[in-house]
């Protein structure tokens, strides 16, 4: 493995640290697509350490994550608590067991691409992002140009490493981030070996000791289960419409000990709009898990729709218990 040093080749003058001129949010987007683009790597294989709640050792879990990518085909292996989730990439159809939905929930289906923020999204949509003014900052430790990306309602800001172009961190806000270090080259492309996620009213967790080698491409490694759920995306893709989403009851227990929560579930909408598959992210002792459990199960929803067409979604939904 070749030390970052080495790839100095690939780091732009327009990023310098020591430029007279900010560079613009294109440029530098740009320029941490070329040194980081592995679509065009050929087949290879990204290993992880996951681990959640790191450095709590009274909560510290931990797990492995494998991503075998040939392209437009992928195969991930999650293994944690001592449960084993795959999915299937082909295209623009996903493949996966019906209770498998971790993957989804923690944002890590495209794990091996997120480093790249500059890189053209697979989808086309409606929405055309717009950038903020560039400024530099310490990103840890180190010099770095960082602006806003607004996409309809949301922002986001992007900081880039002022010497060598590759993401450093994004996010909405201290608590809802990625850090990324300790870059590595593959071939002529950098990826990080640690990235720290950080989501708000969800354990911090962090994949570790990432390592990217060459893979021999292999039909049998993209096979699908026959038992597995498969879900389609395609341009301009529609997201389910909520039609009827009672509230679920507040637990008595959680009442009389005068608690709140958001309970978090990761949901699978059919076709029909009903919901086929249901998951809680947030466990507690006093009830709201359960109780949100039951009730969106009865939720309805104006299927989502590719190109017009229904198609199965998946989608992680919030419940927020209040007391007035």
């Amino acid at each position: 493995m070749k030390s970052l040093a080495l790839c100095s080749a690939l780091c732009l003058s327009l990023v310098s640290a020591s430029a007279q001129q900010a560079p613009t949010p294109q440029q530098l987007l740009d320029a941490a697509h070329k040194a980081t683009d592995l679509a065009s790597a050929g087949a290879y294989t990204l290993q992880a350490t996951l681990v959640v709640n790191p450095g709590n050792p009274k909560s510290e879990r931990r797990g492995t994550l494998m991503i075998v990518r040939d392209h437009d085909r992928a195969r991930l292996t999650l293994e944690s608590d001592g449960r084993t989730e795959e999915r299937v990439v082909l295209g623009t159809k996903q493949f996966f067991a019906p209770g498998q939905g971790t993957l989804s929930t923690m944002g890590l289906k495209e794990f091996d691409y997120s480093w790249d923020p500059g890189r053209r999204p697979r989808f086309e949509t409606n929405q055309k992002p717009s950038f903020g003014k560039v400024g530099k900052q310490k990103i840890q430790g180190r010099d770095a140009w960082c602006f806003d990306r607004k996409l309809a309602q949301f922002k986001t800001k992007l900081c880039f490493d002022a010497a060598t172009s590759v993401l450093l961190r994004e996010g909405s806000s201290e608590k809802n981030r990625k850090e990324y270090s300790g870059y590595a080259s593959f071939g002529t492309r950098l990826y990080p070996q640690k990235v720290q996620i950080f989501r708000e009213n969800l354990a911090p967790f962090e994949l570790d000791q990432i390592s990217i080698t060459t893979a021999q491409s292999n039909d049998d490694v993209f096979k699908v289960s026959e038992k597995a759920i498969e879900v389609d995306d395609c341009d301009h893709k529609e997201p389910p419409k909520p039609i009827h989403t009672p509230e679920p009851e507040f637990p008595k227990d959680g009442r009389n000990a005068k608690e709140q929560s958001l309970v978090l579930l990761y949901a699978l909408v059919d076709t029909e709009g009903k919901v086929a598959g249901l998951q809680t992210i947030s466990t507690d002792s006093y009830g709201f898990s359960q109780n949100a459990l039951n009730m969106v199960k009865t939720w309805r929803f104006k299927p989502a729709t590719c190109n017009g067409r229904p198609v199965m979604m998946e989608m992680n939904i919030e419940v927020n218990f209040k007391l007035f």
